[in-house]
């Protein structure tokens, strides 16, 4: 009954262990269970927030729009960030569940007896900061600079340009304002922590270094310092100095100083009475009565023209244009004047822009139209016999096309006459010619008219206009008369040798020579008219001109 008895008891011991045993074994299994639910909570924030680290941004504007979005690896910063958030949970706490759930129960257990607070928010430390990519980003934009504020003379008006602004980047203070938008960037247990920079929230752009109120040079001062170095040098007949009175004047600061003022709005203003004054005064001595008329000849440049005389005189109106223009730009400078030929009716006297020339002495003939060159050929003028073509300034009044010219001695066919000088003098072709220019003129001349290569005369037949000017001279005879030293020259006619003078400056073409010089592209184009006479016997006499006669 005992053996019994004590066997129950065994058995109820046995029992009671293997219930608590049982009952341990559960509580610790559930303890380590919910171990393992709060360690996922726990590692879900540790993920949350290191996920929230790649996704921190730094959103950068221009005048509200976008430059970029900049991560913290880009600006330096994530290292730092995530060392921080995650010195905020122990190795333990950083394991995945698989990791934590291979753990015994123990280790469970003891991590779980330690406190798990919520993880604080992180912000970053801007020791590393880094603005290299916004910068390159912003430099990268179309960028102007500013313009300081400046006074210019314009126009004869001194005026003040105000400053503009620019955009070029103020470096320092655009670095101070993204350091301080980025020092807010970090994460929270809910997320990333974002940031964004206006460029223009802050002095983002360098500012004009001079600024109308700053501005030193007022119209007043430039005006002052200009006048104080104004010059104005007059060159008078410098084109004519051997023939005409020609020197310099200069109009000093101090001269200019009682002509010029400024205005308070910045208008440059000139005296127009004392200006004048002083212009009459100054062109006084460069004046010449019944000077020969200078022409320009296309041959021998300037040239005296003895019967025709004139009154040279300094155009006063034109210098005085010239130099108040210069006035109104004040600055150094010079000016010329040339003496104006006037006729004895004090109107201005010239060939005009169209005329021709003959001259004698060269035996050369220039037309010239609206200013332009269209023929300059060799010709063949009035023999020395004679027969010399009239010197004077006339006019072309009338022209004939096949013609046959006639006098006491030839009769002659022509193809393009011009009238000169009633109408006994003209311009014609002369076909029986081969030669032209050198002295051919001096025993073969012609009877007074001038005779000129057929392609020459059909383009002024053509292109000459009744009352076109022309302008024949020349000493109309073979002698030079400053030595009169003679020259021997094959005479062309006889075969012979004669004894001869060579005028001054005279360009002799030996015998056989002919020069036409035509501008084609200086005329109109043209078709020649019909040629007629060509069955006509050549005529015997190689001298020509007379009255014409169809």
């Amino acid at each position: 009954m005992k053996k019994h008895r004590a066997l129950w008891v065994i058995i109820i011991v046995i029992v009671v262990l293997a219930a608590a045993a049982a009952g341990g074994w559960y509580w610790l299994s559930t303890k380590a269970a919910q171990a393992e639910q709060a360690h996922s909570t726990v590692y879900a924030q540790y993920a949350s927030m290191t996920a929230a680290v790649d996704s921190v941004t730094l959103t950068v504007t221009e005048d509200g729009s976008p430059v970029s979005e900049y991560d913290l690896q880009k600006l330096g910063l994530r290292d730092d960030l995530m060392n921080k958030v995650t010195a905020q949970f122990s190795e333990t706490d950083r394991m995945t569940a698989e990791q934590f759930a291979a753990l015994g129960i123990r280790e469970k257990l003891n991590w779980a007896k330690n406190a798990h607070p919520a993880p604080y928010p992180c912000t970053v430390s801007m020791e590393q900061f880094d603005a290299a990519a916004v910068l390159a980003d912003l430099q990268s934009m179309k960028r102007t600079a500013a313009e300081n504020a400046y006074t210019v003379l314009e126009d004869g008006v001194y005026t003040v340009h105000a400053e503009v602004p620019g955009n070029e980047l103020n470096e320092p203070a655009v670095l101070d304002g993204l350091r301080a938008s980025a020092a807010s960037l970090g994460v929270t247990a809910d997320g990333p922590q974002d940031a964004a920079f206006e460029l223009t929230s802050v002095d983002c752009y360098k500012q004009p270094e001079i600024t109308t109120a700053t501005l030193r040079d007022t119209p007043d001062s430039l005006f002052r310092k200009a006048l104080a170095e104004l010059e104005i040098k007059v060159t008078f007949n410098a084109d004519t100095a051997q023939y005409l009175p020609h020197g310099e004047e200069t109009l000093t600061s101090h001269d200019l100083a009682s002509i010029v003022d400024l205005d308070p709005d910045g208008t440059v203003t000139v005296d127009e009475k004392v200006l004048s004054e002083k212009v009459s005064k100054l062109a006084e001595g460069y004046s010449k009565q019944d000077a020969p008329f200078l022409f320009d000849s296309w041959v021998k440049s300037l040239t005296e023209i003895r019967f025709i005389t004139c009154d040279y005189r300094i155009d006063v109106q034109s210098l005085t244009e010239q130099i108040r223009t210069q006035l109104l730009t004040m600055q150094p400078g010079s000016v010329s004047a040339e003496a104006v030929c006037y006729d004895k009716d004090g109107k201005p006297f010239s060939l005009g822009d169209s005329y021709i020339e003959v001259d004698f002495d060269n035996q050369q003939m220039t037309f010239i139209k609206d200013g332009r060159l269209v023929v300059n050929t060799n010709i063949v003028t009035g023999a020395l016999n004679g027969h010399q073509t009239p010197t004077g300034l006339y006019e072309t009044h009338g022209k004939e096309h096949d013609v046959w010219l006639k006098g006491d001695d030839y009769l002659v066919f022509v193809k393009y006459w011009v009238s000169v000088v009633g109408d006994i003098i003209g311009l014609h072709d002369a076909s029986w010619r081969s030669n032209f220019g050198a002295s051919f003129y001096v025993y073969g001349g012609s009877h007074g008219c001038v005779n000129t290569p057929e392609q020459a005369m059909a383009l002024i037949w053509n292109l000459a206009e009744d009352g076109t000017p022309v302008l024949m001279h020349g000493a109309n005879e073979w002698y030079e008369p400053a030595n009169g030293n003679p020259r021997e020259t094959k005479d062309p006619a006889r075969g012979t040798t004669s004894k001869v003078t060579v005028p001054n400056g005279t360009r002799v073409l030996e015998p056989g020579s002919s020069r036409i010089e035509i501008q084609p592209d200086d005329v109109v184009p043209f078709a020649l008219p019909k040629e007629a006479g060509q069955d006509e016997d050549p005529p015997t006499n190689t001298t020509d001109t007379a009255k014409p006669v169809s």
